[in-house]
């Protein structure tokens, strides 16, 4: 009889909403919301993936682990910036923790995870990761689609474009249904996270409930499949990095509050933070993102998105529109009375005194002299500026009367950790996260907008020999951070007391024991703290491109 201690497999469905899941007949899942514990799930600040899904696998807060956004800002201006990697998220990974310890791993398709890790098992990125891109062994990727008898994919075919129709949606999941098998067929583990995106891409490019429905049912299915293949003892984690519902208020044209404020300057030939020239192309086609004849056009129909939305036309339709008649015809048609003048303009980063750098990040930065390469706010000057955008977004109006921010605060009133100096100087979240941030200069302070988009609280659900039987009233609502200590108890593994996560009392059947490590990389300030060291002890506890047009084409630029 074996002496192992059970498998522990997270399956992380993005975007993953309780309002959904009791809506549709989703069987598989439902097998384990009543076996099982469930909670309501609080996502980190700001709820996005970019900084979300680090947190799930690190179990870690942004301002511990790094990630803040979509891009890694550091100390370049948005028009330099460059979308997030592996290399951004400076804290141990649940795999990296597990790999010292000698545990295997089987990782698939979670997002920034690449460049992967060098870890005891197999990973193969996802989501913000090259199409091309290996994994961990090299040729694991190869191997796996091998198995398959097909070319494993880490995007759709017309992703690129924005333009998936649900039925290439629902194939992609079935193709990451048919890889997590052959993947946990196929290699040693323990512990594996599987990931799917599209749960959540579905409700950024539609907006009929029988494309949630499929998706959903597509999910429903993997989560199957997943459960076929595992042992009957596995420990099931179902989990997501945030939630998703209609967003019906309006776009926040931020950096348009700050211009009225003298705060933001602008110049024509500069452009908001699309930041593909920096990359490569992530799809199958191998074409560049660089400019190329029609980029004026590109820029005009990324700054007009959410009016054109508003109107009832997509990205894609409004650019096929500007190679068909021209951008002055869609602009004068289309774009609402009063924001044609300012088209032309773009945020002048460099000269400007503050500004909204990237929507997702939820917050605005100061240009200050002595940081920032070519600041313009003294120093002296920096607590008088701030608190002037603190009190002007504050006290901030849409056009229905309602406050456009449910909350407004300096930096250090929501951040402590070692990374908080990288995040934005003012912080802020949307009044019932039903307004989204623009960082275009539209010449409109407020568009309105009817859409689906992320909500704070996602969903986890729990269930196996590990879970204890308790009423989701006794243990939740859970937060992001939970997950990766409860994988570690799980799995029998102390937990690193480095995580800032904690395991509700009651939830699991064992006590966890708690404890520090040794390096392993991925670290900064904190580097000493949290991680096993395989040096000691035999890993013992010691004492002490295209990326940037998907993103264009769900709305985060």
């Amino acid at each position: 009889m074996s002496t192992e201690p059970p498998r522990t497999v997270i399956i992380g469905l993005d975007a993953l909403s309780f309002d959904y899941l009791d809506r549709f007949d989703l069987p598989h899942i439902q097998s384990i919301r009543e076996k099982g514990v469930e909670s309501e799930l609080d996502s980190t600040f700001p709820p996005w993936t970019g900084s979300a899904w680090p947190s799930v696998y690190t179990g870690v807060g942004p301002d511990h682990h790094g990630v803040f956004s979509f891009f890694d800002f550091g100390d370049a201006y948005p028009d330099e910036a460059e979308v997030i990697s592996r290399e951004n998220v400076r804290s141990p990974a649940i795999w990296d923790y597990l790999t010292a310890r000698d545990v295997p791993s089987a990782v698939l398709n979670v997002p920034v995870t690449h460049p992967s890790d060098s870890i005891r098992g197999s990973m193969i990125p996802g989501y913000l990761a090259p199409e091309d891109a290996d994994g961990s062994p090299p040729g694991i990727r190869e191997d796996l689609s091998e198995e398959l008898g097909e070319p494993y994919r880490i995007y759709g075919e017309n992703e690129a474009d924005g333009e998936p129709s649900v039925d290439e949606l629902v194939s992609l999941i079935d193709h990451r249904r048919r890889a997590a098998r052959a993947l946990l067929e196929l290699t040693d583990w323990r512990f594996a996270f599987l990931q799917v995106q599209k749960t959540d891409t579905v409700f950024h490019t539609f907006d009929e409930e029988s494309a949630f429905r499929r998706a959903y049912e597509a999910a429903d299915e993997f989560v199957g499949t997943v459960l076929e293949t595992v042992p009957d003892e596995t420990n099931v984690i179902v989990c997501s990095d945030h939630g998703i519902g209609r967003t019906d208020g309006y776009n926040v044209y931020v950096n348009e509050v700050l211009r009225r404020r003298g705060l933001v300057e602008t110049c024509s030939d500069g452009r908001t933070p699309t930041l593909g020239e920096s990359k490569g192309d992530l799809g199958d086609d191998g074409k560049s993102t660089g400019e190329n004849d029609d980029s004026a056009s590109i820029r005009l129909v990324s700054m007009a998105e959410s009016a054109l939305r508003a109107v009832g036309l997509s990205a894609g339709d409004a650019y096929r529109m500007v190679q068909r008649v021209g951008a002055d015809g869609v602009v004068e048609r289309l774009l609402p009375k009063g924001t044609q003048a300012t088209l032309g303009e773009n945020v002048d980063w460099k000269r400007s005194r503050a500004y909204c750098r990237s929507g997702p990040e939820l917050g605005v930065r100061i240009n200050l002299e002595g940081r920032d390469a070519h600041g313009v706010v003294a120093p002296d000057e920096y607590e008088s500026v701030r608190s002037e955008i603190v009190r002007t977004l504050e006290d901030l109006r849409a056009p229905d009367g309602t406050p456009a921010f449910e909350w407004v605060e300096p930096r250090e009133a929501v951040y402590d950790g070692p990374y908080a100096e990288d995040a934005c100087d003012v912080l802020f979240v949307p009044s019932e996260m039903n307004n989204l941030v623009a960082t275009s200069l539209l010449g409109s302070t407020f568009v309105p907008i009817d859409k689906h988009n992320h909500k704070r609280t996602g969903v986890f659900i729990g269930a196996g020999p590990g879970f204890d039987d308790c009423e989701a009233d006794a243990i939740g609502p859970l937060t992001l951070t939970d997950v990766a200590p409860i994988t570690m108890a799980l799995l029998e593994q102390p937990v690193p007391i480095r995580m800032q996560g904690t395991i509700p009392p009651g939830l699991l059947v064992e006590d966890p024991d708690v404890s520090e490590y040794g390096s392993l990389g991925h670290g900064g300030p904190e580097d000493d703290v949290g991680v096993p060291d395989p040096g000691k002890n035999g890993g013992e506890t010691t004492e002490n491109g295209d990326v940037v047009d998907r993103l264009e084409n769900l709305g985060y630029l």
